[in-house]
């Protein structure tokens, strides 16, 4: 039996790549079930942000099942006028799962998110970064947009099917 019943990774997915990938496996080994959470699930047509919920949804679903991973549930995670507010919404997407905060590991890997759930009673794993030099959404976005074809090898084949005809549409 896992630790856990539930590992939790909170991640924007600007887009999903293979260092997601990576820690979506890394939550497999830590828990039962696997739940992702979708942050700024409310911000789209950014340069930081610029797929909206569904679509960040859509990346996830193919690239883990065509990896053979099950992802239990995802979810949206709104941004939020105040850091309590966030928290509280974080809570409630668990505990809409019938799960306590000592079944639940938060994984992920800003330090902000991290800190805020701590502080709010749960578990926390910092994996670390997968391949950080080439795995890092902010480049990807970049390459995307500068119209270089490398960042395909830096997302699932599925991600690729997906976004690559509207990728070149990204806002600057």
């Amino acid at each position: 039996m896992k630790k856990y019943k539930v590992a939790l990774f909170i991640g924007r997915f600007q887009p999903f790549h293979m260092g997601h990938l990576w820690e979506v496996e890394e939550a497999e080994k830590l828990a039962d079930a696997v739940v992702v959470g979708i942050g700024s699930s409310n911000v789209s047509g950014t340069a930081d942000n610029p797929w909206d919920y569904e679509t960040r949804k859509k990346m996830i679903e193919q690239a883990t099942y065509n990896s053979g991973i099950m992802i239990r549930e995802i979810i949206a995670i709104p941004d939020t006028p105040s850091d309590e507010e966030w928290v509280k919404n974080v809570e409630f997407s668990i505990f809409n799962f019938q799960f306590s905060k000592k079944d639940v590991v938060v994984l992920g890997n800003n330090e902000w998110v991290n800190e805020l759930l701590e502080k709010a009673g749960f578990a926390v794993h910092r994996s670390g970064f997968y391949n950080r030099d080439e795995l890092e959404g902010v480049q990807i976005r970049k390459m995307i947009r500068e119209g270089s074809k490398e960042w395909k090898r830096r997302v699932p084949e599925s991600v690729d099917r997906l976004i690559g005809k509207s990728a070149s549409q990204l806002v600057s």
